[in-house]
């Protein structure tokens, strides 16, 4: 639905900045910031999707946001909505991320090429009235997924505000591609977790793939985040013959490391053509050993592999002695070796700061 947006300056000839994702649009009167979220009507900026949904939400594992470490085994109650503040030519979510907002955030249309006529019915709900669903759900976690979240900024912040009185986690699986003042708005208002993309290490792959000016607000946003003790976790979509070389993945971990922690899990995935398919091939599994070999020796105690069958890539390891913590077979647990004191049952490392939140046996 239209609602006023926060977080704007008003310039001059009725033109607005935005300030909700680091792309700061300048939005002339009449027209809508990159994310086709954010309008400016007559000098006033408003978002078209507070509380517009792609359906009233289902319940997923956590880990398939992915989140392997914090609150393993919970179950996510997973909302989305349309719009997107990247362009990504390898989308795999591009039905919605791509999708642009009526004036009232009633239905979405498109104008992608051959899909001008194609159109969406959005749900309408209020924070009270997504919250008695959460709860209904018996959930203990609420994601903002599969479209980008940070430009759901003030859905999000007043549901996160009332879903915090039921003691509900609130997750962003985002592309952090957040402003200072956004980002500080969302640590205040108590976000619990997130899950950040970070595509490349290189503002090359940004501009030709994402449509993005650069990837420097997505590291900062990461460390603003983690240094306010938000729970991350980042993922690195590896695309062949373009961000899969071992330079380039040997920069991310060494930066995840240095910036965030070397108990910081870190999950390759594998790429499928999909979109516009900047890369024809599929990830193929000697690239994703590879990064996971790669991650562990920059010293990463928890790398992981999605997409893929691998033999390790989906397991939680002791940092200390590298004996099997939570063993996985998809989104299910075949193995559970941590106390109820947070401690590896084999050397009795302490796991507090490394798993956040019990071990939900399923």
């Amino acid at each position: 639905m239209k609602f006023k947006a926060r977080l704007w300056d008003k310039l001059d000839d009725d033109k607005v900045k935005c300030h909700v994702c680091a792309n700061e649009c300048v939005i002339i009167s009449g027209k809508k910031g990159i994310c086709r979220t954010r309008k400016n009507f007559n000098g006033e900026l408003y978002t078209l999707i507070y509380g517009s949904l792609i359906s009233s939400g289902s319940l997923d594992p956590i880990e398939k946001k992915p989140l392997y470490n914090f609150w393993p085994g919970a179950t996510a109650y997973s909302i989305a909505s349309i719009g997107c503040s990247f362009r990504c030519q390898n989308c795999q979510n591009w039905s919605i991320s791509q999708a642009n907002p009526t004036d009232n955030g009633k239905d979405g249309y498109y104008d992608l090429n051959e899909y001008e006529n194609r159109k969406m019915s959005l749900i309408e709900m209020t924070p009270e009235q997504l919250v008695k669903k959460v709860i209904k759900s018996k959930a203990k976690t609420l994601a903002f997924t599969y479209n980008e979240p940070l430009i759901w900024h003030e859905w999000i912040l007043d549901v996160t505000k009332l879903l915090k009185k039921e003691d509900i986690k609130i997750i962003l699986v985002t592309n952090g591609y957040s402003t200072p003042g956004a980002s500080k708005e969302l640590i205040e208002i108590g976000i619990s977790a997130v899950n950040i993309d970070i595509k490349a290490m290189n503002d090359d792959f940004y501009k030709k793939i994402c449509g993005a000016k650069s990837v420097q607000p997505v590291l900062d946003t990461a460390k603003r985040f983690k240094s306010n003790g938000i729970h991350i976790e980042i993922t690195n979509l590896i695309i062949p013959n373009i961000n899969d070389s071992k330079e380039e993945i040997e920069m991310l971990c060494n930066w995840v490391v240095e910036n965030l922690g070397k108990n910081t899990p870190t999950h390759f995935s594998a790429y499928h053509p999909d979109f516009k398919t900047p890369s024809m091939k599929r990830t193929p599994f000697e690239t994703l050993d590879m990064a996971y070999q790669i991650a562990k020796k920059a010293g990463l105690y928890f790398p992981y592999v999605g997409n893929i069958r691998h033999e390790k890539g989906s397991n939680t390891y002791c940092p200390n002695c590298n004996s099997l913590l939570i063993g996985r077979s998809g989104y299910s647990f075949t193995k559970i070796n941590i106390s109820k004191e947070k401690k590896c049952l084999n050397c009795e490392y302490s796991l507090k700061n490394d798993i956040i939140g019990e071990v939900n046996k399923k």
